[in-house]
């Protein structure tokens, strides 16, 4: 037996013809929050459907997915929606390397391959020697490719063949006939930007829509270039920024999602004045019930709200950014593994893959100093409650 839709008190919104009519009507919801896509467990059908049923707007995490896979959480989502519910919900998707048209191309040259493999090979090497043991080596996580390429066509197929109401990218910014592909299949595509020059790029090559991610967000930072240094300005500078680049103005602008830093209604608010259209917010759902959220990640959440552990004097969250777990930078509570690794390559996936057995044993043994534990700088007013609940407490 399916699982049973869930009710719905704000009606099917009749979507307009106009495409960008379409885009705003599936992107910013009656309440203006969505609950941001959360790779590596947090995101969910069950957490989706719940903020989408209460009346925001959500995205399923497709990152570090295969195609069958989001087929499943697709039809997940839809089983739990019922079939006349509401489609403010997308998929989010990574950019691979292979796909990235951001990525320079002296990174790509022999020389630039052969120094990033001997980056991950030194890393290797401090891991084992701090008392790693059984770690793949630095040829078995290099990438294919040609795999890359196949297997993040299959997800697009999917998008088409499901009709996903949205996608969105980040990791990278992926050819302009990836977003016409999507568009004739009636998919509004948008990409994450963390500045106005990333914008600018997304805006020429046909994005529906912009996710503009500040450096406060939980997770990986969402730079198309991922050797790039990430931006630490502040989020009302960089949607400045970015909506002189696309514009303002309800009927003519592109529309835009803020994300990062979001804990309180009051927060919700000021980014909507600083020129948002939507706020998307992942950190403030970890320990819903209806999240995937690994149980060592909900004890690291649940101890900084507390203030009992990774929590600074005045009782904030502790966070930094890292690329020691994968290789790409990201914000989580700041961890002992964090400090001791500082200097980690900028390689993902293949850090990414060389510690994934390191973390998850750390994770089992409930060693929460090795383990990954993404969250943004509001970590510390992170509460228990069922999604429904959270959102209404972010409603502007």
């Amino acid at each position: 037996m399916g699982p049973t839709p869930l009710p719905f008190t704000l009606g099917v919104v009749t979507q307009p013809s106009h495409p960008d009519d379409v885009t705003r009507a599936r992107l910013i919801p009656p309440v203006p929050v969505a609950v941001a896509p959360m790779a590596g467990g947090p995101s969910t059908p069950e957490l989706v459907a719940a903020v989408v049923g209460a009346g925001g707007g959500g995205f399923l995490a497709g990152g570090m997915r295969t195609a069958t896979q989001m087929r499943e959480q697709v039809d997940a989502l839809r089983a739990l929606l019922g079939a006349e519910g509401p489609d403010r919900w997308g998929v989010n998707l990574f950019v691979p390397d292979a796909v990235n048209t951001a990525i320079p191309d002296a990174a790509r040259t022999e020389a630039a391959r052969s120094a990033r493999t001997a980056a991950v090979a030194a890393y290797r090497a401090g891991l084992t020697a701090d008392g790693a043991a059984g770690l793949p080596t630095a040829a078995d996580v290099v990438p294919d490719p040609d795999a890359e390429r196949a297997d993040f066509d299959a997800l697009l197929t999917a998008a088409e063949e499901q009709a996903w109401p949205l996608v969105s990218f980040t990791f990278g910014l992926p050819a302009a006939d990836v977003f016409a592909r999507l568009a004739a299949a009636g998919i509004p595509a948008g990409a994450t930007v963390t500045d106005a020059t990333e914008a600018r790029a997304a805006l020429d090559h046909g994005a529906a829509f912009l996710v503009v991610q500040g450096h406060r967000a939980g997770g990986h930072r969402g730079t198309s270039d991922p050797a790039a240094e990430p931006t630490r300005a502040e989020m009302p500078t960089v949607l400045a920024a970015v909506r002189d680049v696309v514009g303002t103005g309800a009927a003519s602008a592109m529309p835009v999602v803020a994300a990062g830093g979001v804990g309180t209604a009051e927060d919700v608010r000021a980014l909507l004045t600083a020129g948002a259209d939507a706020v998307a917010a992942g950190t403030a759902f970890l320990l819903t019930p209806e999240a995937g959220t690994s149980a060592a990640h909900r004890a690291a959440v649940a101890a900084c709200a507390a203030g009992t552990r990774f929590s600074a004097d005045d009782g904030r969250a502790r966070t930094a950014l890292t690329r020691a777990y994968t290789g790409r930078w990201a914000r989580s509570l700041a961890t002992a593994f964090m400090a001791e690794h500082p200097d980690a390559p900028a390689a993902y996936p293949e850090v990414n893959v060389l510690t994934k057995g390191l973390r998850a044993a750390a994770a089992a043994a409930g060693d929460l100093e090795r383990v990954h534990l993404w969250a943004g700088t509001e970590a510390h007013r992170v509460r228990e409650a069922p999604a429904a609940d959270v959102l209404a407490s972010l409603a502007p």
